[in-house]
């Protein structure tokens, strides 16, 4: 009498194993690189944040307001009464592992608004990169305050 025995054999087993890690050999440089690509981006978008930030405090509060770059920290800064009082912080190395350096015409640490909104001394557009192992980015910032996040040369 024969047995209905169902299942896999140990080399059919073997077989699937291999084609799933040739699989996953190719395919995990593509994804590293997308999430290099993603810190990146990620970043730039704080930034650019933290510089609309700075500009709408500037229209606020009616005083000056500075976006300040500190090697990979970024800070926004307003004057009150004389003294400047931090509204944000970011670490943009320790949250995404992005590199920040500025370029451009007016290649500023230090891009400051007036209670109109307009950027301060540039006289040219001063440019934010970003960069990590494999990807790079930049934002811009006008003579007139404003920010563009497309657009730059990174």
């Amino acid at each position: 009498m024969r047995s209905n025995q169902s299942g896999f054999t140990l080399l059919e087993l073997l077989i699937v194993i291999v084609m799933i890690g040739l699989l996953s050999a190719f395919a995990y440089p593509r994804l590293r690189g997308s999430t290099s690509g993603i810190s990146v981006r990620s970043a730039r978008q704080q930034t650019a944040e933290m510089l609309v930030i700075a500009r709408s405090a500037a229209v606020q509060n009616g005083s000056e307001a500075r976006f300040i770059r500190a090697g990979n920290v970024v800070r926004v800064s307003v004057d009150s009464n004389g003294t400047f009082v931090t509204l944000s912080v970011r670490d943009l190395y320790t949250e995404h592992g992005v590199s920040v350096a500025v370029g451009g015409a007016a290649p500023r640490d230090t891009v400051r608004f007036d209670s109109r909104g307009l950027a301060i001394g540039l006289t040219g557009a001063a440019t934010i990169k970003f960069t990590n192992s494999t990807a790079k980015d930049s934002i811009c910032v006008s003579k007139l305050g404003k920010v563009a996040r497309m657009g730059c040369t990174a």
